[in-house]
């Protein structure tokens, strides 16, 4: 029997980010429709590298190394992206 890959999304985010938070919110709304995905979400402000780089940037969804998202989160540009890999 074949099972299917599972696969990870990231989302950079910090503690007090609305949009981080709303972010969070929409990325599981749309992963429900893609059961094969799950996000794991990372708080930049742990990883000073990770900090530095994101600041000015978070939300940030990324798959692997290439970043998906960045900012105001749009839902449909998520789904098309997920289409496209699954």
């Amino acid at each position: 029997m074949q099972t299917k890959e599972h696969k990870t999304l990231t989302l950079y985010s910090r503690p007090g980010c609305t949009l981080c938070e709303e972010a969070a919110v929409l990325l599981d709304f749309v992963l429900d429709e893609f059961p094969e995905w799950t996000f794991e979400e990372i708080n930049i402000e742990e990883d000073a590298a990770l900090s530095l780089r994101f600041l000015y940037e978070i939300p940030v969804v990324m798959h692997q190394s290439e970043i998906w998202s960045y900012g105001k989160f749009e839902t449909d540009t998520l789904r098309n992206r997920l289409l496209e890999k699954s």
